[in-house]
């Protein structure tokens, strides 16, 4: 049976096929405004059939249904949504009410632990930025959520009066260490503020979990974080896609 696996973001949206336990290439695109039309033509149109449609989603309901409609239409049958639970392939979920966890952290912690097996940290880095902490026995420690750089970059320029004016006088990414005008300045500081938690937190998630936890990095924005980053990790970009295929596979007979 062939799936299709779909993580939907808040502003974009994530897809690969899974054949035989093989995760195909992930795709992605911004998916603000698209119709049932668009969904298709997307995911399904000039590609091999599927049977199933597998997805995880903090869009909003507008998003999901017109996947699903779209799905209908292509398979003959709905989305198999995944929700958050208090436990799954191997990962116990640390929120004392699991539902509040959003199911792109949980599915992304799943395929961190089943990448892993063992302690590990889960830098997402898109319109939010997500931090997620698993030990070694597939416990769940919590995590936080901070603005994306984008986001942080949106806020300071919308809640000052003057700082949206500036433009950058010098190139994207210097070779300077500290940016020589307010907009590069901004820009800039907001990356090299995400890359410090990530270290803050990978520091904190040792003395937590009692092992130094390896790090997975994953998100659209992570590009512009990744160079300013001080501690090594491995970058997963399909993370979310790799953890609805552990949700996803058939159960063992």
């Amino acid at each position: 049976m062939t799936r299709l696996l779909v993580d939907i973001g808040n502003s974009r949206v994530k897809w690969a096929r899974l054949q035989a336990g093989v995760l195909g290439e992930q795709h992605a695109a911004e998916h603000a405004g698209w119709s049932s039309e668009d969904w298709r033509a997307a995911l399904f149109a000039g590609q091999p059939p599927v049977e199933r449609v597998v997805a995880a989603s903090v869009a909003g309901g507008a998003s999901l249904a017109a996947l699903d409609e779209a799905a209908r239409a292509a398979t003959g049958r709905g989305v198999d949504r995944v929700t958050t639970e208090r436990a799954a392939a191997g990962v116990v979920n640390g929120y004392a009410d699991p539902n509040l966890l959003g199911v792109d952290r949980w599915v992304a912690v799943i395929g961190a632990y089943r990448r892993v097996q063992g302690a590990v940290v889960v830098a997402d880095i898109g319109t939010a930025a997500t931090i997620d902490v698993v030990a070694a026995d597939g416990r769940h420690r919590g995590g936080y959520i901070v603005p994306g750089p984008r986001l942080m970059v949106a806020s300071l320029l919308s809640g000052t009066s003057d700082l949206a004016t500036f433009r950058a006088t010098s190139p994207p990414g210097g070779a300077s260490a500290f940016a020589d005008n307010t907009r590069d300045a901004i820009e800039r500081g907001c990356r090299v503020a995400i890359a410090g938690w990530i270290e803050h937190c990978v520091r904190d998630a040792a003395r937590s979990v009692g092992t130094q936890p390896r790090l997975l990095l994953t998100g659209g924005a992570l590009p512009e974080v990744l160079p300013y980053l001080g501690c090594a990790g491995e970058e997963v970009p399909d993370l979310v896609l790799r953890g609805l295929a552990e949700l996803a596979a058939p159960a063992p007979i």
